[in-house]
């Protein structure tokens, strides 16, 4: 009854059984905190505090075993249930300790997953932040991509309407192109006849020489015989006068003779003079004629030699092999706008300078029809703008003071005019004298102005840049 006084839960069952439950408690409580919370310690310190409970529990145990087994050797039935209950416990006491270090194995196993899970746990979150800014820049962009979707889509309505112009304005040149080639076999064969004519009048050329230098032998034979008769005549007269001193009567019959011969020789002299000049003046014609003539072939192989220089100019030969050429409706230096060619230079000269400039090139200063050419020559102006923002244009009232006309002969007030003025300073034109004392009689663009507002009258002979324009 002693030893049973030691060991609690043998007398007094309900006790272990307490014992035992409350351990259960604890497991159930550490089990509960591994299931419910979320914290790393509380889900991996629970069963090490289980466990070392229950270690020391069977400590104690075997402890007061020992001791009971001092105190009671005698009584041996009780030390046999206290050695089974001993040996029961031991094994108990091993099993919990491998337990123990199974537990603290998955324990620190646990607590690396944990790591490994918290450090997955940032990593995702850092992912989903990245993944959130690159959901943004990808809503942006698709934005982005819709905005241009429709830019591109209302590009590509232009870009056709652009290309059913092209390719209405390349029917067009093509048309353009045939008539050239007509117009450069036309060309051909006119410089294949003008050569023919050349030829067949330097054959002519060479039978006029050839009559004028028998006409010339002809003219000298008759001078030779007008010498002779002029010495014969001078002979007679001699005569004549010998006679009259020898005898009067036979003298003035022979006189009369000599007259009657006399006459007939000026008659034939006379006859001879007027077909000498009558074929001089045959020859002169004909001279004359064929001078004409050799200015005409010279006049036609010039055009022809101008219309070959404007055929290499508004259409050079690309391969001279194959003699194949391009035709442009513009030269070299020159602006296509609507149905007209526009230079514009570089270069300063007066006004009536610049205009026969613009005349040897086959076209005459500007003059502005419509608001579109005035806008298109101001900013081409603009363009090329080197020494000086005046141009000369094509407008004077030189003849009549006030009275502006265009170099066509027509009226500038019959078209819209676009003359500069400005707040507080009146209007262009004002003819100045102050730098030229005849006054401004030339009109001029200034490109430094408002496009609508930019013609001023200056003094003729000061020295600008110009702009011409022909008919294509």
């Amino acid at each position: 009854m002693v030893g049973h006084q030691w060991l609690p839960w043998i007398n007094n069952p309900t006790s272990g059984s307490a014992s035992v439950s409350s351990a259960k408690q604890e497991q159930e409580i550490s089990s509960g905190c591994l299931r419910t919370r979320r914290n790393t310690s509380c889900r991996h310190s629970g069963p090490v505090v289980a466990l070392s409970t229950l270690c020391s529990l069977l400590l104690a145990a075997c402890v007061a075993l020992s001791v009971l087994y001092n105190n009671e050797s005698d009584r041996r039935p009780t030390w046999k249930n206290l050695l089974f209950n001993y040996q029961n416990i031991s094994e108990s006491c091993l099993a919990l300790t491998k337990a123990n270090s199974d537990l603290r194995g998955e324990n620190e196993r646990l607590r690396q997953r944990s790591t490994w899970l918290d450090a997955q746990n940032k990593l995702l979150n850092r992912t989903s932040a990245q993944l959130m800014s690159v959901n943004l820049a990808l809503s942006l962009e698709s934005t982005e991509l819709t905005e241009q979707i429709v830019n591109l889509t209302s590009t590509n309505l232009e870009l056709a309407q652009e290309h059913q112009s092209l390719v209405q304005h390349r029917s067009e040149q093509e048309e353009e192109k045939l008539n050239m080639s007509q117009t450069i076999k036309h060309l051909v064969n006119t410089g294949t006849r003008q050569e023919e004519e050349a030829r067949r009048l330097s054959e002519l050329n060479g039978l006029l020489r050839d009559e004028l230098f028998q006409l010339r032998e002809k003219n000298e034979e008759l001078l030779e015989n007008n010498h002779k008769f002029d010495g014969e005549i001078k002979n007679l007269s001699e005569q004549v006068r010998a006679l009259l001193i020898d005898d009067c009567d036979e003298a003035k019959k022979h006189n009369m003779q000599l007259q009657e011969r006399v006459t007939k020789l000026q008659e034939r002299s006379q006859n001879l003079s007027s077909t000498l000049t009558k074929e001089r003046q045959e020859a002169a014609e004909r001279e004359e004629s064929r001078r004409n003539e050799m200015d005409r072939v010279v006049a036609d192989m010039r055009s022809v030699k101008e219309a070959f220089h404007s055929l290499d100019l508004y259409c050079p030969v690309l391969h001279h092999q194959t003699k194949e050429r391009v035709c442009k409706k513009c030269q070299n230096s020159w602006r296509l706008f609507e149905n007209k060619c526009y230079y514009f230079s570089t270069r300063m000269l007066t006004w009536s300078s610049s205009r026969a400039w613009c005349q040897t090139q086959g076209g005459d200063l500007l003059i502005v029809d419509s608001e579109a050419e005035q806008s298109f020559v101001f900013e081409s102006s603009r363009a090329v703008e080197q020494s000086g923002s005046r141009l000369w244009i094509g407008m004077t009232d030189a003849e009549v003071e006030g009275e502006w006309l265009w170099v066509d002969g027509s009226s500038v007030a019959s078209r819209a005019q676009y003359w500069l003025s400005r707040a507080g300073t009146g209007t262009e034109p004002d003819d100045w004298k102050l730098d030229d004392p005849l006054g401004e009689d030339c009109g001029h663009i200034d490109t430094s102005e408002n496009a609508l507002k930019s013609w001023m009258d200056g003094s003729c002979t000061i020295p600008y840049r110009w702009i011409c324009e022909k008919n294509v």
